[in-house]
């Protein structure tokens, strides 16, 4: 497969990222277009090298990091495919995920492919007829996930599917190398500009929204009776949903909650 990455693509791509977050369009939508920004940036970059379509998802390192999924592996295959927050380089891209969602829990060995690998070639002979034909249909060859660490926290990732026109054998692997590394400035830009809103632990319901918010109403200062008032909570519901954040998220004082927290980009 011959990429088109050159040496201009770095600098094409920051004008674009440039572009996106300028448009006073974009301005005036405010946070639905904010929420859209990984589409935007996802077709220029499809556009740019040639590609079928790409999906996008802001994840978890691996599901072994965390109790509720190591316990089920297909608890987390199924939370994983059925995110709220996946993202496409166009409709008819994010149509084909959900379109082939209802086989994904079957190929247990590509996901941990997808999650263990930073490069991972989808076995394409070993998809079901079903998604091979829809693949086929929507003029795809081949799959090809490529995962990037996060640079605000080690415990997520940028996972990019590459859906390509090309078969495997076509793949030039110093090409997809070099694209790894644009990918890298890909998540910066989008960690930056949509960590809090995209999180995977919630993506994945590791940790309740609500938890969430009442920890945040606690570190603006709001007392316990204020958040009860606010929330129509009881002071034993406060309580509980504080203790359920600290089991997920490893903690034992409210101290540690808010570090952990904070590190996490949830707060």
């Amino acid at each position: 497969m011959d990429l088109h990455i050159n040496k201009h693509s770095n600098a094409d791509m920051n004008a674009t990222i440039a572009l996106i977050k300028n448009d006073p369009r974009n301005k005036v939508v405010g946070r639905k277009c904010k929420q859209e920004f990984p589409n935007y940036i996802l077709d220029s970059l499809r556009e740019e090298l040639g590609l079928k379509g790409i999906w996008y998802c802001y994840d978890i390192a691996h599901p072994d990091n965390w109790s509720p999924l190591s316990k089920s592996r297909s608890t987390a295959i199924r939370r994983f495919v059925r995110r709220r927050r996946l993202y496409a380089s166009s409709s008819s891209s994010i149509a084909l995920w959900y379109q082939q969602m209802e086989h994904y829990p079957k190929l247990k060995h590509v996901m941990e492919g997808i999650w263990q690998n930073e490069i991972y070639f989808w076995p394409m002979n070993e998809l079901t007829m079903l998604m091979n034909r829809a693949l086929e249909h929507a003029g795809v060859a081949s799959l090809v996930s490529i995962t990037v660490r996060c640079p605000l926290t080690t415990e997520f990732r940028g996972r990019f599917t590459l859906l390509m026109a090309e078969q495997q054998g076509e793949v030039n692997l110093l090409k997809l190398e070099v694209l790894k590394e644009k990918l890298v400035q890909v998540q910066r830009d989008i960690s930056i500009e949509l960590s809090k809103e995209i999180n995977p632990l919630l993506d994945y319901n590791i940790v309740s929204p609500m938890s969430v918010y009442i920890l945040k109403l606690m570190v603006l200062g709001h007392t316990r009776s204020e958040i009860s008032s606010q929330l129509r909570l009881s002071a034993g519901g406060i309580n509980y949903h504080l203790n359920s954040l600290k089991q997920s998220l490893g903690s034992f004082t409210t101290t540690q909650l808010v570090y952990r927290a904070t590190q996490l980009q949830l707060i």
